[in-house]
Parts: structure tokens; C-alpha cells; sequence
């Protein structure tokens, strides 16, 4: 479980400083946006260590840290005033509010494509992230990354069928209806996926 959740903060992580280098509080913002995935995916309290542990890695690199005010001091006219005004700019931003900004490193980005055509099984909010950036893979990968998440439901779908033949409540029957319905809901979202890729698959051009 530890791995899983590592592998999911990671993906976030390396997915949105793909896109642009982000400080600790941008990408906790940024990943609460995120369309399908949660905003307890990542913490506060769980996002700074794992952005020290890549950084560690070579993953991830600062780009910048902030210690200049971003205030604009209006200019006096007067040598004093002048003084002023340059230190009010180059005054250090109190403890804790600096903004380490971090970037993405070539051995980040290769564990991004790692993570996003890592064959293992996912839950679903790993599969959300990996859906959220997988416009970084080609059409062939986005394929294989469809067809296994849609064998892994499947699959489950059969281990349901499996399950032991016993009188539910209508409370528990409710649930029972409800999970089978988001799995059914799943399967057909997954079925156009591939289908759209698929259809652009074959209007790419082919190398002769």
C-alpha cells in the first residue's frame, strides 16, 4: 500500500511539473483541479516530503527560490526615499513564505512514461492521473493503457459474478446495485476511449 501511494503522488507530482514549473502550493491547487481526481490525493503533509524525495532522486530540480517581496515601491524622487524603497524590495519574505519553485528533470520524465505505462494494476485514482496526463504518450501506448485498465474491470466484473449467492438487504442491495452500475458506467467510457483512439490511429500518417 505504502509503493501504491507513492507511485500516485509521484505521478501527480511529475504529471503537473511537466507542464510548468510549479511551487509546493501551486501544485497542491493544481492537483485539487485536476478532472477526476481528488484533492486527498495529495496532502500538504505528504506533498513536500515526496517533492524532497524526488528532488533526492534527480527528478525533480529548483528552478527558483523566491526571497525578494513582490511589492512595487513607488519611487520618491529623494536619495533617501530611493534607499528605502531598494531595501523594501530586497527584504526577505518571512520564514515559511518563501516560494521554492520546482521543475521537472530529463530522469523525472522518464519516470512520468514509466509510471504511465507501468503494466501493474491500478485503483482508481492512480487511473485518474494516468488518464489526466497521458496526452504525453502516443496513440499506441494511450491503447494499451485503455485496454488493461478495461481488462482489470473485467475482471472484477467476473470476480462479482463469482461472489457468494447470499439474501442482501435492500440497503446492502442498493450498494450492490449502485457499484455495479459505476462498473458498467466505467466499461463504456472506456469502450469510446479506445474506440477515439483507435480512429485516430488509423488517420495518422505511416512513415514509408
Amino acid at each position: 500500500m505504502r509503493y501504491a501511494g507513492a507511485r500516485m503522488i509521484d505521478l501527480a507530482i511529475l504529471g503537473l511539473l511537466k507542464e510548468q514549473d510549479l511551487h509546493g502550493y501551486e501544485l497542491r491547487k493544481r492537483l485539487a483541479e485536476l478532472p477526476g481526481a481528488r484533492s486527498s490525493v495529495v496532502s500538504f503533509g505528504s506533498l513536500y516530503p515526496a517533492l524532497a524525495r524526488l528532488e533526492r532522486a534527480g527528478m525533480v530540480k529548483t528552478v527558483e527560490a523566491n526571497t525578494r517581496t513582490d511589492r512595487l515601491v513607488p519611487s520618491s524622487g529623494s536619495l533617501k526615499g530611493e534607499l528605502a524603497a531598494f531595501r523594501a524590495r530586497h527584504l526577505p519574505v518571512a520564514a515559511g513564505r518563501g516560494k521554492k519553485v520546482y521543475g521537472i528533470t530529463p530522469a523525472g520524465e522518464a519516470r512520468l512514461l514509466e509510471l504511465l505505462t507501468d503494466p501493474q494494476p491500478t485503483d482508481d485514482r492512480t487511473f485518474a492521473l494516468q488518464v489526466a496526463f497521458c496526452r504525453y504518450l502516443s496513440t499506441g501506448e494511450r491503447i494499451a493503457l485503455f485496454e488493461r485498465r478495461r481488462a482489470e474491470l473485467l475482471a472484477r466484473a467476473a470476480e462479482r459474478r463469482r461472489g457468494p449467492d447470499r439474501a442482501l438487504d435492500r440497503y446492502l442491495r442498493t450498494l450492490r446495485e449502485r457499484d455495479d452500475a459505476a462498473l458498467t458506467n466505467d466499461l463504456a467510457w472506456l469502450e469510446r476511449l479506445l474506440a477515439d483512439e483507435r480512429g485516430q490511429a488509423t488517420e495518422e500518417p505511416t512513415d514509408e
